[in-house]
């Protein structure tokens, strides 16, 4: 008995002896973190902190974070703290020029109400960030998506370096094709977000007070031009280059200059002018009339950790190119928009003579390696016109470091592409001009990477089977079209009121078979053709499903037989 009670009073003296040990010095001790995550989200990168130190006034950070929803998924709370997070340790290093204030907004508050105020998205409860500065309008980040989140540390420096520098950046833009006319509303984005200065298509040099050029289908520019843009690269300009083998805008089919091919390749890129990239896992519309050279790439289709892409989940190209590397080049290129590993190029001239549905037919090529539609190009490169253009003089021979990013397409600059992905398009060259446009101390913040993975057997699998299925399929889906078109031919829809005689002739009775054949033979093909995918799939579900509970069983089977086994032996003894 006074066993046990020694025992009791010694264990409430050491935890009096905690809690009083916790009043008295928790609060004094150092607040010491580590950061044992693998691309160490919890840490702020060096030039993060650089941006932080160059602070002049102080700054209010609002973080809107509705952690109570009931429409929210665990994930996205896990998320929002990860955020509150890093919004701590950027108030922490800013040594007192940034204030964090975290709310949670209850429905129908002040506080939802002010949020709602200023724009932030309330799909799924309040994820947002709001800053503001004396004298200055206020900055916001609608909502922190968690698929955003290698961006993270970028989009919350990008908005504290809009509070303090409000003012818009300089673009130039040199383009070789109306856009007044047929990119209105790519132009009207730009306006509202820098301060644009148009340049003439003969111009002989780039304005000094030009950092940041956009250059569209250059292959209309004159020599001179070409030559402007060259010295642009190498004195330290930025550049986003759109080019295309086949621009739907172009009235000249005709190139203009033949120079733009060495200029690409004094960078270390190269783009077949004569051929355009065709793909049948991208191809837009539906798969009865699918058009193989009209590209909706979808968000595994972009570079998974590069701010021209953020916040984007499309993006159409029409009638693109592809990019590639010159041998025994030294720059680095980094892809942003690729095609699916189902792609191919073509002749532009054979395209021209070819519709969608025969190409459909044609079958999908064997599984390659994607084709770069835009990328990032950086390193070192030389003049590709080392004696200057005529009586213009040589100028710069070459650089260490330029930084470029050519886009294999002019055409998702245009309207009528933009308005099948409205805003996604226009997005893609708003993120990639403001990130050449912006400072060195923010520019190299660089996202936090993700580990990539290659293909693993089950989606080799599928690849296999869509290949073998577009094979056998091609010719029904041709079919199925010309059957579809002369059903529309011969029953053209009308308007009337009341009821109308249903038509009976012999042709449209034909027709209206073939129409309900065509489609289950489709069907039995696709079934025929995933059946081993469908198996595998089936095998894997059932062994995930068994992986944790048969082994508990056999556990549990064995502590049984073991505790059996001891009371047996227990009662022999």
């Amino acid at each position: 008995m006074r066993s046990t009670l020694s025992t009791g009073m010694t264990l409430l003296v050491i935890l009096l002896l905690f809690l009083a040990f916790n009043l008295a010095w928790v609060g004094k001790l150092p607040n010491i973190r580590w950061d044992f995550s693998q691309q160490k989200i919890h840490t702020l990168s060096s030039p993060a902190r650089q941006l932080l130190a160059t602070l002049e006034h102080p700054l209010d950070l609002y973080y809107f974070n509705s952690s109570n929803d009931p429409r929210r998924s665990q994930a996205i709370n896990r998320y929002g703290e990860r955020v509150e997070d890093l919004l701590k340790e950027f108030e922490k290093a800013s040594k007192g020029m940034i204030n964090l204030h975290a709310i949670d907004p209850t429905p129908y508050s002040e506080d939802a109400y002010k949020a709602g105020l200023f724009g932030l998205d309330d799909k799924q409860g309040f994820l947002g960030l709001i800053g503001t500065r004396a004298g200055q309008p206020a900055q916001r980040i609608k909502v922190l998506r968690p698929a955003d989140e290698p961006l993270l540390e970028y989009e919350i420096s990008h908005l504290i370096h809009q509070l303090m520098h409000p003012e818009l950046p300089t673009v130039g833009v040199l383009t070789g094709l109306a856009l007044n006319a047929s990119g209105e509303q790519v132009l009207a984005q730009m306006h509202r977000h820098f301060n644009l200065v148009g340049l003439a298509s003969s111009t002989p040099t780039v304005p000094e007070s030009i950092q940041t050029l956009m250059v569209v289908h250059p292959r209309a520019l004159p020599e001179q031009t070409l030559y402007a843009i060259d010295q642009f690269v190498l004195r330290g300009g930025k550049l986003m280059l759109f080019i295309d083998p086949v621009s739907e805008a172009e009235t000249n089919a005709k190139p203009t200059d033949t120079r733009l091919d060495g200029l690409l390749a004094a960078w270390g890129i190269q783009m077949p002018a004569d051929k355009l990239l065709i793909d049948h896992a991208f191809g837009s519309g539906a798969p009865a009339v699918r058009h193989p050279a009209r590209l909706n790439l979808p968000r595994h289709a972009m570079a998974a950790n590069d701010v021209s892409v953020w916040k984007l989940d499309t993006v159409i190209v029409s009638s693109s190119g592809a990019l590639s590397r010159v041998r025994k080049s030294r720059t680095t290129l980094t892809p942003l928009l690729q095609s699916s590993r189902r792609s191919t190029l073509l002749d532009s001239g054979r395209f021209a003579a070819t519709s969608a549905a025969d190409l459909l037919a044609e079958g999908i090529p064997a599984a390659t390696q994607p084709h770069m539609i835009a990328a990032r190009l950086e390193g070192p490169a030389y003049s590709a016109f080392p004696d200057g253009v005529g009586e213009q003089r040589a100028g710069l021979q070459k650089a260490a470091h330029i930084e470029v990013v050519v886009v294999a397409d002019t055409d998702l600059l245009m309207d009528a592409v933009i308005d099948s992905a409205p805003n996604s398009n226009v997005m893609f060259v708003l993120n990639t001009l403001d990130n050449l446009a912006a400072p060195d101390v923010l520019a190299n913040i660089q996202p936090r990477t993700k580990v990539s993975h290659s293909p693993h057997a089950l989606e080799q699998l599928r690849e296999a089977a869509e290949r073998a299925y577009a094979q056998k399929a091609g010719e029904l889906q041709r079919r199925l079209e010309h059957t579809e078109q002369e059903w529309q031919r011969l029953n053209p829809p009308s308007i009337g009121f009341g009821t109308r005689a249903v038509d009976t002739t012999i042709q449209l009775q034909a027709l209206n078979k073939e129409r309900l054949r065509l489609p289950m033979e489709l069907q039995a093909l696709k079934v025929q053709a995933y059946a081993s995918v469908n198996q595998v799939e089936r095998n894997l579900k059932l062994l995930m499903i068994g992986a944790v509970p048969l082994p508990l069983c056999l556990i549990a089977c064995a502590v049984f037989l073991y505790h059996r086994r001891r009371r047996s032996a227990a009662v022999v003894h």
